[in-house]
């Protein structure tokens, strides 16, 4: 949803970039001000650079894991060595870590919608974010107090979260990569 406004558009293709502009008019059935559509299109946009950000720490979860696990692959045929064996053992537990982590931000074994809501533990952070933006982007008008109330609880969760993450980058990850570095291995790569 875009509140009534001029705006520029922009289209790249083949190496050429074109712009024209666009007036967006406001909807002759709907009597709700152009201050309220400014206040939900406002609140839309908060909400999604929320889901932005849970992703992108799903992302930076799911790599520092696929790291660890590929290295501890690689690593698998020298494991009689105690050092290494003790590296192996520093990555699993970090696997772990960052499995759980991404547990409390969404359900990663769901396979189908109904399974948030079926199992274990119930819905987790993207699941209760996802819905807080469709609402407000089709309704009409500004968001409740509810909505607003729910995302700032959201919100709190959600850098609680990231600071958990960020904990887990610059503590077990970068007890591993010490590790190896002490090995004279080349370990995890973290953005």
């Amino acid at each position: 949803m875009v509140p009534p406004g001029t705006y520029t558009v922009k289209l790249t293709a083949a190496g050429q970039t074109l712009t024209a502009p666009v007036t967006i008019v406001p909807d002759p059935r709907s009597s709700v001000p152009p201050d309220a559509l400014q206040a939900q299109a406002a609140f839309g946009l908060r909400v999604r650079d929320d889901i932005s950000r849970l992703t992108d720490l799903v992302n930076q979860l799911r790599s520092v894991h696929d790291q660890l696990k590929a290295r501890s692959a690689a690593l698998e045929p020298r494991k009689a060595e105690q050092n290494i064996a003790d590296l192996i053992k520093t990555s699993d537990a970090a696997m772990k870590k960052a499995d759980a982590l991404e547990d409390k931000l969404h359900n990663p074994t769901a396979e189908v919608v109904y399974d948030i809501l079926a199992m274990r533990g119930g819905t987790r952070l993207y699941s209760r974010l996802a819905p807080l933006q469709m609402w407000a982007v089709e309704d009409e008008g500004l968001p409740t107090l509810g909505m607003k109330t729910v995302l700032e609880q959201q919100e709190q969760e959600l850098e609680a979260l990231s600071a958990e993450v960020r904990q887990f980058m610059t503590q077990e990850v970068a007890a591993v990569n010490q590790r190896a570095a002490q090995l004279g291995l080349a370990y995890v790569i973290v953005k």
